[in-house]
């Protein structure tokens, strides 16, 4: 018994530094977010033409290679959607609020090409 309490004394301190390490490169790589006057035209129009009458609330460049559209529908649904720098559209997702350390099993947003796009609201 005194083995696995020691054992379990000497780990704990390895596994709150690995978890510190994961939380901080998590952390540091987050798409940065741009000015809608940064986007390129084509961005801009591609998702004019997908998503008429709706307003982006927030671009992110996503590692120089795409940029990602935050944006609040009118049936007040969060979405992300992902365009190539020439205005192909790459995909969507539909923003989900879990609480805890889960993984959304419908989606990859932000998690392709590497950074990863994330909005954060007052009081997160």
């Amino acid at each position: 018994m005194k083995k696995i309490l020691l054992a379990i004394l000497i780990s704990a301190p390895a596994i709150f530094v690995a978890c510190e390490k994961k939380e901080k490169e998590t952390a540091e790589n987050i798409c940065p977010t741009v000015a809608a006057s940064a986007v390129p035209l084509a961005v801009k129009d591609s998702f004019a033409m997908r998503y008429p009458a709706t307003d982006v609330t927030t671009w992110f460049n996503k590692d120089s290679v795409a940029f990602c559209a935050y944006f609040i529908t009118a049936a007040n649904v969060e979405k992300m959607a992902q365009f190539a720098n020439n205005g192909s559209f790459i995909m969507e997702e539909i923003e989900t609020h879990q609480e805890g350390q889960h993984e959304d099993s419908t989606t990859t947003v932000g998690k392709v090409n590497g950074c990863e796009c994330e909005v954060h609201k007052e009081g997160d």
